[in-house]
Formats: structure tokens, C-alpha cells, sequence
């Protein structure tokens, strides 16, 4: 008497999850609905919610193990005939689907987990041979401070590696201990360089997947696919820089902040209205040029875990403080994995901006189903000749990628003017809405 709920595909034809943290134990009593595992796909981090109420009997695996879709996921003894669940609907191929899935993940042991079993040790069991129970987080955390997870006795649930084993480890105040017991050399989170003095260890191997995975595959299509042609130029912004000075305490007082990213996303949104053809994409088995009516910005977010691209929609038709405050929401989801599919998705554009990191000039690959990428770096001063004098002003250093097949150099010539003039006069943007 168990209802057994597969692995769904959660959207965009995802094939595989990891699992991240279970909400429940074996021997939980659980209700509909309720959030019982948080899994983690090469897009996000979501919480599962469960097909129907009964009594947890299996998990379909342990914290850090991947799962292919139309894998089992939990078990529940809900007191009627057996069946499978599969994305919310009853079916009856799970022998199927197992056999195709390339490896089938050993179940967690029935015996339920008690406060009393948590307190008598359950803390200081031994990591499991070969993987590193942690959250994207910590692991972003543990590259930050040059910190090995290999090494770390984890004092979380299961052995879970916590941020404060990591901080512990990087101030030397445990004594972390190695999982000497696996056949082979366990899977390693890269690290920092070490320094001269540091002795030589093992060569480290990095899980090649979720993020990571996906960019590589993105960018090798784009790199494969598309002719790329490049437009640079300087913006003075030191206009802009003042009118951003005068609003950002009037934007404080609303509970937005003011971004200088706020500015070229509006820019580039409204650029793309003179110059439409950079706001396309190419149907090649169709033989057609696609002008896209929406003007949907992605813009590359930089994480732990790699790039995650959070969507804008249409910022040209929404005031600058809108698109401030909706910019700050979409960058923390995507900071702390917490975006829904719906807003990484339908990107007609990609903005880079890659000066805060320190990048200066470079040039950027267009997505596939694009044609334009535009790519920021700093905003310095330097000297400039202005009426023909030498002045000091604030100068960005913009590069525009494009598909050869779609534009020329008139049209992405035209669109990085289109997107210098919007910039150089800033009040322009503060009355487009």
C-alpha cells in the first residue's frame, strides 16, 4: 500500500536533478502539498511539493545524489493500492522509466530517524564514500576561503558540511579529518591556489554539472553556430553618474536601489526599439527572420555555482525605479538559487555587465535563438577633450556581439549609438515609460 512519486521533468526538457536537502525522514507523517525535498537543477534550486498525505517509507536517495527524471523520488504508505505519480499525474511505467534511467539510486534505510538517534551521534556518522554532503552555498563559501570540503568532518544533518565547518576550517580552529576509506580519490570542490609553501596535494576533480554543465553546452552551441561580428565603443557617463547621485535618496526613501545596471537595462531596452533587427531571432528551417515584438533583457548574474541569466520583460515600457526594484528581486533570487523557471526564460537580449568584477574591454558570445549581446565594462575617469579642452569625465567601455548572418555592421553600429545617446543623455530616461 504506497503511493511512489517519480522524478517529473520540471521544465525545459531537464533530464536529471540533484538532490539538495530532504524536509522529512523516513517514518514522517506527511500531508499533501508539503514541501518535502528541495532539488536542484542545472536552472534552480525548488521545493517538491507531495502528491498525497500518508507515512514517508522510502527516499530515493541521499543529499548530493542525482536523480534522472522518472526515478523514484518518495515513497508514501497513504493506505490505498500501489501506484506511481509522475509530475502530479498517476501512471504505471515506472519499470520503464527505471530501466531507462541510467542509474537507479539505493533508498535510505527504513529505520525512522529520531530526536533521540540525532542526539546519541547521528551528527558524526562518516561522510559517504566518494561525495560531499553540501549546499551550493557553502561550496561557494568554501572556494571563497580556499577551503577543502574533502577534508571536513561535517557536523550537519547526515554529515552535512555546514558554512560554520567551512568558516572553522578556514580559521584552523578544528582539525578537519579525511575520508581515508575510498577506493579511489574522492570528489574535491576547487579551491584557491595554494600558496608557495603549501605542499603538493592530489590533482582535484570538480562535479562537471548543474550550472556549470548547462553554460558549457550553451556556449558551445553559440560558439559552433553563430558568426560572431563586434562593435566597441566609449559612453561618457558622467551625467549619468550625477543624475544617479540626485535619485538614489529618493529611490532609498521607496525601498529601491538605484543601480547604475538600472540605466543600461533601460538604455538597451529602448536601443532596441530604434534598431529592431538586434532584437531578433533566425528561423533557419522556416528561412525567416524573426523581429521580436517583446524586448525581454537577460542579464548575466554571476554565482557560486556559475552564471544564471534572470529575465526582464519589456523594461522599456516601465519607469527606471521599476526597473530598479525589479532588478534587485531578480538578482538576489538568482544569487540564492530561488527563481522559478518563468523568469529565466523568453530572453530576446543579453546584457554582460562585467565591470564591477574588473573586466575592461572583451567581447561576449551570442546566445542561440538571439542575435545581440552587450557588454559593459567600468565607468572610470580619464582625461577627455571636451571643446578642445582636456577635461576629467567619466568614461565606460561598451562591446556589442552580434550574428553576422542577421545584421551588418550598420545595424550593430547603429544599435551601440542608439545605446550611447540614451546613456549620455540620462534625464531621456527618466520620462520613457
Amino acid at each position: 500500500m504506497s503511493l511512489e512519486f517519480l522524478l517529473p521533468d520540471i521544465g525545459e526538457g531537464l533530464t536529471e536533478a540533484e538532490i539538495i536537502r530532504w524536509l522529512v525522514r523516513v517514518g514522517d507523517t506527511i500531508k499533501e502539498d508539503q514541501p518535502f525535498v528541495e532539488i536542484q537543477t542545472d536552472k534552480a534550486i525548488t521545493e517538491m511539493p507531495a502528491p498525497g498525505s500518508g507515512v514517508v517509507t522510502g527516499l530515493g536517495g541521499g543529499e548530493g545524489d542525482m536523480l534522472q527524471v522518472g526515478d523514484m523520488l518518495l515513497t508514501i504508505d497513504d493506505g490505498h493500492a500501489a501506484r506511481s505519480v509522475v509530475g502530479g499525474a498517476h501512471g504505471s511505467d515506472h519499470a520503464a522509466l527505471a530501466a531507462a534511467a541510467s542509474d537507479t539510486p539505493t533508498p535510505l534505510p527504513a529505520t525512522p530517524l529520531t530526536p533521540e538517534l540525532v542526539a546519541a551521534g547521528v551528527a558524526e556518522l562518516p561522510l559517504p564514500v566518494g561525495r560531499i554532503l553540501a549546499t551550493p552555498a557553502t561550496r561557494g563559501l568554501a572556494r571563497q576561503l580556499g577551503v577543502t570540503l574533502s577534508v571536513i568532518r561535517g557536523t550537519g544533518p547526515a554529515g552535512r558540511i555546514t558554512d560554520a565547518d567551512v568558516h572553522a576550517a578556514a580559521t584552523g580552529s578544528t582539525t578537519p579529518t579525511a575520508n581515508t576509506t575510498a577506493a579511489t580519490p574522492p570528489l574535491r570542490v576547487m579551491t584557491a591556489a595554494p600558496s608557495v609553501a603549501a605542499p603538493i596535494g592530489d590533482d582535484q576533480r570538480v562535479a562537471f554539472r548543474g550550472i556549470r554543465r548547462r553554460t558549457a553546452e550553451t556556449l558551445t552551441a553559440a560558439w559552433q553556430n553563430v558568426p560572431h561580428v563586434s562593435s566597441f565603443a566609449e559612453i561618457d557617463v558622467h551625467d549619468l553618474f550625477a543624475v544617479r547621485a540626485q535619485l538614489k535618496p529618493v529611490a532609498a526613501a521607496r525601498g529601491i536601489d538605484l543601480t547604475l545596471t538600472a540605466f543600461l537595462v533601460k538604455a538597451t531596452a529602448l536601443a532596441l526599439r530604434e534598431v529592431p533587427e538586434m532584437n531578433a531571432s533566425l528561423d533557419l528551417t522556416a528561412e525567416q527572420i524573426i523581429l521580436r515584438a517583446n524586448r525581454n533583457i537577460g542579464l548575466a548574474v554571476d554565482t557560486p555555482d556559475g552564471l544564471i541569466l534572470p529575465v526582464l520583460r519589456n523594461p522599456d515600457t516601465h519607469t527606471l525605479f521599476e526597473v530598479a526594484a525589479e532588478l534587485t528581486s531578480l538578482t538576489a533570487a538568482a544569487r540564492t538559487r530561488k527563481l522559478d523557471l518563468a523568469s529565466m526564460t523568453g530572453s530576446t537580449f543579453t546584457i554582460s555587465n562585467y565591470g564591477p568584477i574588473g573586466g575592461w574591454f572583451g567581447t561576449s558570445l551570442v546566445r542561440n535563438g538571439e542575435v545581440g549581446v552587450l557588454g559593459f565594462g567600468p565607468a572610470i575617469e580619464k582625461p577627455v577633450v571636451r571643446d578642445g579642452q582636456i577635461v576629467i569625465r567619466r568614461v565606460m567601455v561598451t562591446n556589442a556581439g552580434a550574428d553576422h548572418r542577421v545584421v551588418d555592421g550598420q545595424q550593430i553600429i547603429g544599435f551601440v549609438q542608439a545605446v550611447k545617446r540614451w546613456l549620455e543623455h540620462p534625464a531621456r530616461l527618466l520620462v520613457e515609460a
